[in-house]
């Protein structure tokens, strides 16, 4: 082989490779149909709704400027409406962030210690591409768009004190984040605080919400009957720590025997599991 064509090869490979690391590092991301004219939009292990109107789109949280960089381009290309409202799950910035890129057309809505919670965070630079909400509200509010309604209504304070569940009515769906889940143990140690509220939290959506479908900040589609078996998670979860604390066993102990086998088959069990028991005991033990 001569040194033009050694040159020439080695760039190719050289190129090769380097394709093939952009397409490995390059985020998962897909859209896809719920029921009707709603749809979701995973971002690698993040989730977010978008509802298509006549008039426009109501979107939910906005992740960060690159997806939301990227979903305004697919948007666009797709619909040719513009984003007329983003509706906030709540402050957290890997869902908040990145708002700014639809806000040459939207409206933004989040709950009033959003605001709050933001202004506490001003020097936190991770919460720099949050964009606060236009409109607040305290209990409930409704947007209405090209004959379609989503309502927000404030959960009680568990994962934060500001989250919503944003609910689609025609489409008996439910977007919540981070409080909820579906056949998946919660992320980690769960913030290391009290367990309890995220129970009470869950069991008052169930209690006071009207859906078929439950859409999530993270995991798989399920439906309420599935949110009931999460909250039996936690009430096992919260019920067995509670009882090694009182046997006098350590952590470690627990992390070892609270198996929890009946929700082995939820996705992060064997990587969370044990997280999930030292945020638990944690709370427990700062009560």
């Amino acid at each position: 082989m001569n040194n033009k064509c050694l040159s020439a090869w080695l760039l190719l490979s050289l190129l090769g490779l380097t394709l093939q690391a952009l397409a490995q590092d390059a985020p998962a991301r897909e859209i896809t149909n719920i029921t009707g004219d709603l749809y979701r939009v995973t971002d690698n292990a993040h989730r977010t709704m978008f509802l298509l109107t006549p008039e426009g789109i109501i979107l939910t949280d906005p992740i960060s400027v690159d997806f939301s960089t990227w979903l305004k381009a697919e948007l666009e290309e797709r619909y040719d409406v513009p984003v007329r409202y983003v509706l906030y799950s709540h402050h957290h910035d890997d869902h908040a962030s990145g708002g700014a890129i639809f806000a040459d057309t939207a409206i933004f809505v989040g709950h009033e210690n959003m605001n709050s919670n933001l202004a506490r965070e001003a020097e936190n630079s991770i919460f720099k591409n949050v964009r606060p909400p236009d409109v607040t509200f305290t209990d409930r509010i409704a947007v209405t768009l090209g004959g379609k309604t989503v309502e927000m209504i404030h959960a009680l304070p568990s994962h934060s004190d500001d989250s919503a569940i944003i609910r689609f009515l025609d489409e008996r769906t439910i977007f919540a984040v981070d409080f909820v889940n579906v056949g998946r143990v919660p992320f980690e140690n769960m913030g290391g605080g009290p367990v309890a509220p995220w129970i009470a939290a869950n069991m008052h959506m169930q209690a006071t919400v009207d859906y078929d479908i439950a859409t999530l900040g993270h995991g798989p589609v399920g439906n309420k009957a599935d949110v009931g078996d999460s909250i039996r998670y936690l009430e096992v979860l919260l019920s067995e720590v509670t009882a090694g604390i009182e046997a006098g066993l350590s952590l470690e102990e627990m992390q070892e025997t609270i198996l929890m086998e009946g929700f082995s088959h939820y996705i992060n069990y064997d990587l969370w599991r044990e997280q999930n028991i030292q945020g638990t005991y944690r709370g427990l033990m700062d009560e």
